[in-house]
């Protein structure tokens, strides 16, 4: 028993550690970049670098977290007299988070390279536009895995 807590501590420190490091290197460049390296770029390229510096971060904290999640039993036990819990399954949160990362992608490609030919308004229904992709894509992969 012993053993096995000390194997779970083992595997929470180092994802805790990665953790706190990853969002304090992620402010530093922040802070860096707004006051040494914005000047040369729009706008609209300044937000595509920091959308894409959290979305590194995002995908960093992603993987060192659903891989620990992925290896744990369900904490609680189904009660009785109630429902039972919908699990949702491994391709479906895969597909849903590739849909999110695909549309991230898009609004950094969109920010970087071509929102400065478009107005606020344009830009903003180019936003619309790709959320409601984005959103009917997730839904239909709701509707397929039930």
């Amino acid at each position: 028993m012993m053993g096995q807590q000390t194997g779970f501590h083992k595997e929470l420190m180092w994802r805790v550690i990665l953790t706190i490091v990853s969002i304090f290197g992620w402010l530093i460049f922040v802070v860096i970049w707004l006051f040494f390296l914005t000047s040369g770029m729009g706008l609209t390229q300044n937000l595509a670098v920091f959308l894409v510096s959290l979305l590194l971060l995002t995908a960093v904290l992603t993987l060192t977290w659903v891989t620990w999640v992925m290896k744990r039993p369900p904490m609680v036990q189904q009660a009785p007299g109630y429902p039972p819990v919908i699990r949702t399954t491994k391709w479906k949160v895969a597909l849903n988070g590739i849909a999110v990362i695909s549309w991230l992608t898009f609004m950094v490609i969109w920010l970087f390279f071509f929102a400065n030919d478009f107005s606020l308004y344009q830009n903003f229904g180019a936003v619309l536009a790709s959320l409601l992709i984005i959103g009917g894509v997730t839904w239909a992969i709701g509707l397929i895995s039930r």
